[in-house]
């Protein structure tokens, strides 16, 4: 919700130019600020993107179109249809869920859209005659499930640059002006097909948007971004090309020179660890490199379709940054519940990337309409059992009617029951929470360097929470039933359960959203002092389970540890105003251990009554932060700090430290 909407800036940009001024348009981000137009204007044609975070809203949006003027054309388009489903079965479904949409554009959305405009105005902007034959590119919902007219399908675009660009041209500049982060592609396609993802599918290789246009497009976006710091590259596999190095030297100097881009994200190539690697060092800190894995198990990865990076590969890479003092975080990504995958093996592919020092971000699997995993097929094979969840940040309430997305989710599979996948929801938030993110990252190196594996840690954690009596067990209990949140039967039951009012309330208070991310901020702000008393309660039984550890030293280090982690995180006042700077004293001297890999001794302070740390905000750091606290801007705080953790780099929540005395 948060990006600029490029996507419906490339097809206006063609539509117009093909048209030469004749068309009279207008772009929207905020549906409420859309339904007002539509009222006010009376349009020929309202179109629509689709994703699954958006088509219920979609669907209203439509509707509210169609009262208003009932032959009003309405066009959707997006990766809801694919080769794969774009046929009667698949059209006749959609149909029977979005009744109001006349039109909808398949694959890359330029060629397709013209097609439909140019019929349109032939046939004297008249609906009725539009929809009585099919139209290339496209399928006509003429009225009825079974009526729907696929059309035959189009090539995609052989010069991209035959599209204007939205950004260059000033047609997204009043998105500049929101709270909105800029996106850009450099290239189209992916060349593989895993069967979860929709991404490149209708498309044979891979097409580029030319040097020159893309260097362009990063310098006039960095011109004039003053409301966020991010930015995001909307390429399948950012790296696949020796060129995008130069694009990353270009980012990186922009950043130099106007402060923007703060943070870039990416989806990294799986396949050219040179590149990769050529890029990611210019790019530095300003992002993260991506290893994204999804499943480490090979008879998952043949099921799905799937080659990733080898791991000694990635290890290589991660080696050569720190090798040329590049501090650029790796980050990896896994899927629970994709076919064949089982709990051994996912807990053994946290384990081997925690080893290679990646954050790991851990996804439930949802199935995407379009996939080959949505398939009938596959479903067969692989799922015993499916359930909702909301969308998250996907609800409101529009023109009078609350308006709802769900995710299907993959509840049971052939490898996995329900018990065992339920169990990991939990585990993957503390994964997250206290290595993924950080907050806790020096205290499990700690174990780590005496031989007990933070995955080991974090499952006995989330374990003696389950039992807990205190705070920490309410915390839990609130989780679960959270979580309980997460596998509704059916959709109209999600829908049902969160248009009552006080669950509904929950959602605009932001006391309800993405659960790792809540609770996160939920233990910092509410109950970090007996959580860490439970740190200690694992640390101690661990000790005693394990042979060849001084206990009272150990214990004693991972004290200091967590007042380290403590004062590591950056301070805001109950004014938003950030603290600056302080000093605080420990017994173990923890910068040369951390800044030697957790590989030398900690070294307790004998004859002296303590190591003195001060703890600061870099003025840059500093920028940055106040400008996300601005651009969040909530009375929910713990909303706020969630948001600003989604998609950054997460030291930018810790002070720099350099020692006093």
């Amino acid at each position: 919700m948060w990006t600029f909407p490029l996507n419906i800036g490339y097809v206006t940009s063609s539509a117009q130019a093909n048209f030469h001024g004749a068309l009279q348009t207008r772009l929207f981000k905020d549906p409420e600020k859309m339904i007002t137009a539509i009222k006010e204007d009376s349009p020929d044609i309202v179109c629509l993107s689709y994703y699954v975070w958006n088509s219920n809203l979609n669907n209203r949006v439509f509707e509210i179109a169609k009262s208003v003027r009932p032959d009003t054309l309405t066009v959707g388009g997006g990766p809801r249809f694919t080769n794969i489903n774009a046929n009667k079965v698949g059209a006749g479904r959609f149909s029977a869920e979005q009744r109001h949409c006349d039109v909808y554009v398949l694959n890359q959305g330029e060629r397709g859209f013209l097609e439909v405009l140019e019929r349109f105005d032939a046939c004297g902007r008249n609906r009725r005659s539009l929809l009585g034959a099919p139209v290339a590119g496209s399928i006509l919902f003429p009225g009825g499930d079974a009526s729907a007219l696929v059309g035959q399908p189009l090539d995609p675009l052989k010069d991209l640059d035959d599209i204007p660009s939205p950004y260059l041209s000033g047609m997204l500049d009043e998105f500049f002006d929101g709270p909105y982060v800029p996106i850009i592609e450099t290239n189209r396609s992916c060349p593989y097909r895993c069967t979860f993802c929709a991404w490149g599918i209708g498309t044979q290789k891979l097409s580029r948007f030319s040097d020159q246009r893309v260097l362009d497009e990063i310098q006039y976006i960095s011109e004039r971004c003053t409301k966020t710091t991010n930015f995001y590259i909307g390429d399948a596999n950012f790296g696949i090309l020796e060129r995008d190095s130069h694009f990353a030297q270009k980012l990186r100097d922009c950043h130099k020179k106007y402060g923007f881009p703060g943070h870039v994200t990416a989806q990294w190539n799986k396949t050219r660890p040179d590149r990769v690697l050529a890029t990611a060092k210019v790019l530095g800190e300003i992002s993260e490199v991506g290893a994204s894995m999804q499943s480490l198990n090979p008879t998952t990865l043949e099921a799905i379709k799937r080659k990733n990076l080898p791991l000694d590969s990635v290890a290589s890479i991660v080696n050569e940054l720190r090798a040329s003092g590049t501090s650029m975080p790796l980050f990896t990504e896994l899927i629970l519940g994709l076919p064949e995958e089982t709990k051994t093996t996912h807990i053994d592919a946290n384990k081997r990337m925690i080893d290679l020092g990646a954050e790991i971000f851990n996804y439930n699997l949802h199935l995407l309409p379009g996939t080959e995993m949505d398939s009938d097929e596959s479903r067969d094979s692989y799922f015993r059992k499916t359930g909702w969840r909301l969308h998250d940040n996907a609800y409101g309430v529009y023109d009078g009617r609350h308006v709802f997305e769900g995710q299907e989710v993959a509840l049971e599979t052939s490898t996995m029951d329900m018990d065992e996948l339920r169990s990991f929801r939990f585990i993957h938030f503390l994964l997250q929470f206290m290595w993924g993110r950080k907050w806790y990252f020096d205290f499990l190196n700690l174990f780590r360097r005496h031989g007990i594996h933070p995955v080991d840690v974090i499952l006995r954690v989330a374990e003696m929470a389950r039992g807990h009596s205190g705070q920490v067990g309410d915390l839990y209990r609130e989780f679960s039933v959270d979580h309980d949140l997460e596998s509704f039967e059916t959709f109209d039951e999600l829908r049902e359960y969160w248009s009552q009012d006080a669950n509904f309330e929950r959602l605009k208070s932001g006391d309800y959203g993405k659960l790792n991310y809540v609770f996160t901020f939920k233990i910092l702000l509410g109950c970090y002092t007996e959580f860490n008393a439970l740190l200690m309660d694992v640390a101690r039984d661990l000790t005693e389970r394990t042979q060849g550890i001084d206990g009272h030293a150990f214990l004693a280090q991972c004290e200091d540890l967590l007042r380290f982690a403590d004062a590591l995180q950056f301070t805001i006042t109950e004014d938003r105003e950030l603290v600056e700077n302080k000093e605080v004293k420990f017994t173990y001297d923890i910068l040369p251990w951390k800044k030697s890999n957790y590989q030398s001794e900690l070294v307790k302070a004998e004859g002296r009554s303590a190591f003195v740390y001060r703890f600061f905000l870099p003025r840059e750091q500093k920028q940055m932060l106040e400008k996300q606290l601005n651009q969040f801007q909530s009375d929910n705080i713990n909303q706020v700090l969630r948001q600003m953790s989604v998609d950054s780099n997460p030291e930018q929540f810790f002070y720099d430290v350099e020692k006093v005395a």
